[in-house]
């Protein structure tokens, strides 16, 4: 696998160690390390639906302990927002050398539009 550079999670998604201190001591109900608290999960930053009458409600994926990005809508994760994974295309370059060899065009990761 190219993108082998995340973190370790359990099958809830939930981190085993904290990515940033290394705590391994969390409650059952731990939605943050108590050491230093970064999220325990590594959620995307959400997406948002109005209803008929205008209500918002908030939705916020979790994903496994690599994704930059959600599965399922598509926005940053929180380990990518911290800088705690690098952009894919310097993990990319790093294990395959040239960037000029990835089969598809490679945008500007500070131009994504959301």
């Amino acid at each position: 696998m190219i993108y082998n550079d995340g973190f370790e999670t359990d099958e809830n998604l939930r981190f085993v160690k904290c990515p940033r201190c290394g705590n391994e001591e969390f409650s059952s109900d731990a939605k943050f390390c108590r050491i230093c608290g970064l999220p325990v999960f590594n959620e995307c930053e959400g997406s948002q639906e109005f209803d008929s009458f205008g209500n918002v409600t908030s939705f916020y994926h979790r994903n496994p302990g690599n994704a930059r990005y959600c599965e399922q809508c598509g926005k940053p994760t929180m380990l990518y927002k911290e800088k705690l994974l690098k952009p894919y295309k310097d993990v990319y370059a790093n294990t395959q050398g040239e960037l000029s060899s990835i089969p598809f065009s490679i945008e500007d990761e500070e131009d994504t539009p959301f």
